[in-house]
């Protein structure tokens, strides 16, 4: 990228190029390719680079032709743009690669599943700090002290499901380490590891992981629950928890969200992690991993954030949701889930073995709404067209328009009206 902080942000224009490597059986003579986008925050000035001749075996880039592209000043920061590399050369070779360019600044991701934001940050769903206090220091909210001491655990019953990596879950395990678990554990583990890693609980939300204790005599610091019924969301709060080797005081909390009341693309529910005052000691892991350990994310571990995250400082705020960079649904206090959001795409779950339901809201479905189904190559795999209902569900099986299952593999849901078109991705696994 030929910028000098190595990307295009919105409202700039920015060269870059393409490294080929000829990987089949013969030479390629006077290879040229041109890059295409449907997307409608990218503006193409030049769509041509040029590459020449490309030996077996041989890897070159077009540095002396790039691709010039200019992203609009209204694309959300860390929107991925999927784009189509057209490759052709002499003997009617013509190859077509599909990449992804992100503008603006990344977030820390798992590969597409769950995001996570940082308060202050430039993207549309960055989260805005607001601690909430519910430790026996204050009345307004009348937290529950778990009265955990060093490397114990406690098991809570949600007041709601909460969906958590495609799963549904109605018990969460609170570890007085600064680890919250999905389902009922028994593990303490006051040792932290990376993120995704076989070590270490399961289905974790690694708020502060690290030998925490917060089991002081005589004093109100402690871990402390409390559901907060009338904005639909339940509380964890580590209130003045010593962690060793320092003694040094930590105060974080861990909020979950009922999906019911603030939706997400994949049925998945919403965690804010706030910190009251920044770490104190930089061999910890902030972070969230899957049930199987194989899919997380690392915002931090021992002393190394994510290339894409920011410093945890005093009232800091991190949001891990399943909405993507591009698209910004909102947490509104009392907005329920059935009230209508207009213009809406939501694909759950977004990895899949069997199917997915495809819903979408339209202000205006008079021309018709077209849900088509690509795969990543851009070939037409299944069509849903000429749809005249404002508000639907539709049932994917997996399968292509003659019948037949389709490979593993990415695959894109378009929805196109006159008046909204939008596009997400499905991941189709074994």
């Amino acid at each position: 990228m030929y910028d000098p902080n190595g990307r295009v942000d919105p409202g700039e224009t920015a060269d870059f190029t393409a490294t080929l490597i000829n990987i089949g059986g013969a030479d390629l003579t006077n290879l040229a390719t041109t890059i295409e986008t449907s997307s409608p925050f990218i503006t193409i000035n030049d769509n041509s680079g040029y590459f020449g001749d490309l030996s077996v075996g041989m890897i070159k880039e077009n540095t002396s032709d790039p691709y010039t592209v200019t992203a609009s000043s209204s694309t959300p920061h860390g929107a991925e743009i999927e784009f189509a590399l057209i490759a052709t050369a002499n003997g009617g070779f013509v190859d077509t690669i599909d990449f992804t360019l992100t503008v603006g600044q990344g977030v820390p991701s798992d590969t597409g599943y769950y995001y996570s934001y940082y308060s202050s940050g430039p993207h549309l769903n960055s989260p805005v700090f607001n601690w909430i206090a519910i430790d026996s220091t204050q009345t307004a909210n009348p937290g529950v002290s778990l009265d955990l001491f060093d490397n114990q655990i406690s098991v809570l019953s949600l007041p709601f499901t909460f969906k958590y990596y495609g799963v549904n879950y109605n018990q969460i395990s609170v570890s007085s380490n600064g680890w919250i678990g999905m389902g009922s554990q028994s593990g303490v583990d006051w040792t932290n590891s990376s993120i995704p890693n076989p070590d270490g609980p399961p289905a974790m939300i690694a708020a502060l992981w690290d030998d925490l204790d917060p089991g002081n005599i005589g004093a109100p610091s402690d871990i402390y629950y409390y559901y907060d019924a009338a904005n639909h969301r339940f509380i964890i709060e580590y209130f003045q928890v010593e962690h060793w080797p320092t003694g040094n005081m930590e105060t974080f909390e861990v909020i979950l969200y009922d999906p019911t009341y603030y939706p997400s693309p994949t049925g998945d529910g919403d965690i804010i992690v706030q910190y009251l005052v920044q770490q104190h000691q930089l061999d910890n892991t902030l972070g969230i991993e899957n049930y199987g350990e194989n899919l997380g994310i690392e915002y931090f571990y021992n002393d190394v954030y994510h290339i894409n995250a920011a410093e945890v400082t005093d009232e800091f705020a991190i949001l891990y949701t399943t909405w993507p960079p591009d698209q910004n649904p909102g947490i509104e206090e009392n907005t329920p889930a059935s009230v209508p959001v207009q213009n809406s795409l939501v694909i759950a779950p977004s990895i899949t073995k069997y199917g997915v339901s495809i819903s979408y809201v339209v202000s205006n479905s008079a021309s018709g709404v077209d849900v088509t189904i690509y795969d990543a190559s851009g070939r037409l795999v299944k069509i849903y067209e000429r749809l005249f209902d404002n508000q639907a569900k539709i049932t994917w099986n997996c399968r292509d328009q003659v019948g037949n299952k389709v490979s593993n593999g990415v695959y894109f849901v378009t929805l196109e009206s006159n008046f909204y078109k939008d596009a997400q991705k499905v991941i189709v696994v074994e």
